[in-house]
């Protein structure tokens, strides 16, 4: 089986080989992010205000059902066919995609058939308008073929192949978005409802499309030229059991997953289950931010207008902003899955170690910078995007979350590698818990009032990630406090003083609000590469895989001296 769009890293690849498909996965969701965005400018435009309202009501239903049909099967998949390819057992990994493609095809059905029946239901009693029922009903049937995919996804994941996956996504988008504004301008004249049914049914056409290139590169593979095949070139690596990292002991039984004889279907859904479960816990946690930060705001004596106009500050401005590193960390875990299971199935237990260190370093680099600017930017970056500045507050409260939610991320990924797969759940239950009782208590509190809330939502997530991290530092993994910590904080140090002088200078000079911000996160950008390189942050091993930037990147610290 061969295709064109392979980039894996080959068995023992070193530790940062996962970073190719990782920096691809990132792309095509920054685009596909980026794409989605654009696409509301038309879109309101010939909805208006109502009709994105309706549109809005229907794609938050659509995204609970695709949580439960997708999340937990593609890691499932994933991690089964890399335990597979790892000991050359192809007809296990073609019996994984085949059931993972039939629990797809079923969990997708059963979704889009109670989405379907039980639409005019949902949008009276739950969403509270029956306007939006057309819209339900328009956007369930691309349940299906999103479930499916999901399947197809993991396979492809689990080869470490993120090739298709990226493609797939951006296609979906681009698709989605060119027919949603199609049939929304064809039926606009027929109502707004139906325009609002065609602006959904957009899913459903870009599902379609990026399923059909999914199966497309699935038939070259299996039906193309026949070269021997990803699973076999990529197997054949022995059957040593892996031992508990940095020992030579026999890895604990915790580590594994239930052995081949324990069937298919059971050992899909041995892991599927935990980790759709997982990943339904974020949703609950904003259901219960929306029910009890409003009250919580009037009982600390504000009245409703004002609870609701500062829920909208941090639920709507703020805290999608301390999320966006998350995209990368949430890129970096999906890499992280299979290339984990394939070290740990050759008992590789140096490469486990070293790509679990490299990975959490990695988020770091990234996530901490992030941090500072969003704390040290926050009341201009919500003044220049907003023209609300006071919403800087909440955004500068709850910017320690920008870290903890990539960290928690990352450190799933991790856990799901090395079939840990609970632990993420554990720790977002108590991330829950935690969450719940600090925004109880902290938001009625009147001179914290929002703030408290935030801090609520930073609470969580430092629970959920330091469950992680202490799971995955009793694997036997040690984490270095200077290389991951100490010398990206005091890059970030240098860029924080950068930004903050340059955006006092561009103020002075009266360039206004905008200028000032741009000329600040630029200026931060062009100062913390550079330092984390003079303080010996970054190696040219860690970014030789970044696809087409890579090699010059690493060439260029080469010459620098930082090899």
């Amino acid at each position: 089986m061969t295709h064109d769009h392979r980039q894996p890293s080959a068995p023992g690849g070193g530790p940062y080989a996962f970073v190719r498909g990782a920096s691809l996965l990132a792309a095509a969701s920054l685009a596909s992010r980026l794409l989605g965005g654009l696409a509301r400018i038309p879109l309101t435009r010939l909805l208006g205000g109502e009709g994105m309202g309706l549109f809005q009501m229907a794609y938050v239903v659509y995204g609970l059902a695709i949580t439960f049909a997708v999340s937990g099967l593609c890691v499932a998949t994933s991690r089964l066919v890399a335990e597979g390819t790892a000991h050359a057992r192809t007809s296990e990994v073609n019996r994984v995609l085949g059931v993972s493609l039939l629990l797809g095809l079923f969990t997708g059905t059963a979704l889009w058939l109670v989405l379907d029946r039980g639409a005019l239901y949902v949008a009276a009693t739950i969403l509270g308008d029956r306007r939006a029922a057309p819209a339900l009903r328009a956007i369930a049937p691309a349940i299906l073929p999103v479930s499916v995919m999901s399947a197809l996804k993991g396979y492809f994941q689990g080869l470490q192949d993120m090739g298709p996956t990226s493609e797939a996504q951006v296609v979906e988008q681009t698709v989605r978005v060119g027919a949603m504004i199609w049939l929304v301008y064809a039926l606009k004249g027929e109502g707004l409802e139906r325009a609002v049914g065609g602006a959904a049914g957009g899913n459903l056409v870009g599902a379609v499309a990026a399923l059909g290139l999914l199966l497309a590169i699935l038939a070259r593979r299996h039906f193309g030229k026949r070269t021997g095949g990803r699973a076999e070139t990529r197997a054949g690596l022995g059957r040593e059991r892996p031992t508990r990292l940095g020992s030579h002991r026999e890895r604990p039984t915790r580590l594994r997953l239930p052995p081949p004889s324990g069937g298919v279907l059971s050992r899909v859904l041995g892991v599927a289950l935990p980790v759709t479960l997982g990943a339904a816990v974020l949703p609950v946690m904003d259901v219960m931010l929306t029910v009890l930060v409003p009250l919580r705001l009037e009982a600390g004596g504000f009245d409703a207008a004002e609870a609701t106009y500062l829920y909208g500050q941090l639920l709507g401005m703020a805290y999608p902003l301390a999320g966006l590193p998350a995209i990368l960390a949430s890129a970096m875990a999906v890499a992280l899955i299979p290339s984990l299971t394939e070290a740990l199935e050759r008992g590789d237990s140096n490469q486990v170690r070293n790509r679990t260190q490299a990975a959490l370093r990695l988020t770091v680099l990234f996530a901490l910078p992030a941090t500072a600017g969003l704390l040290v930017l926050a009341g201009p970056i919500n003044q220049m995007l907003f023209g609300i500045p006071e919403a800087g507050v909440p955004l500068a409260y709850v910017s320690a979350a920008c870290l903890l939610t990539a960290l928690q991320q990352t450190s799933s990924g991790v856990l799901q590698g090395l079939g840990l797969v609970s632990v993420p759940l554990y720790g977002l239950l108590g991330g829950l818990a935690a969450s719940t009782v600090v925004t109880y208590v902290l938001t009625a509190i009147p001179w914290l009032g929002i703030n408290g809330a935030a801090l609520g939502i930073v609470a969580g997530f430092l629970v959920a990630a330091a469950v992680n991290l202490g799971a995955v530092g009793k694997t036997g993994v040690r984490f270095d406090p200077v290389g991951m910590l100490l010398r990206p904080a005091v890059a970030t140090l240098t860029m924080v003083l950068a930004s903050s002088t340059v955006y006092g200078w561009v103020m002075v000079a009266g360039g206004g609000n905008t200028p000032a911000t741009v000329a600040a996160v630029l200026a931060g950008i062009l100062v913390y590469l550079p330092a984390l390189v003079l303080v010996g942050g970054v190696a040219p091993r860690e970014v030789e895989f970044i696809p087409r930037l890579g090699p010059w990147l690493a060439a260029l610290l080469e010459r620098l001296g930082r090899g």
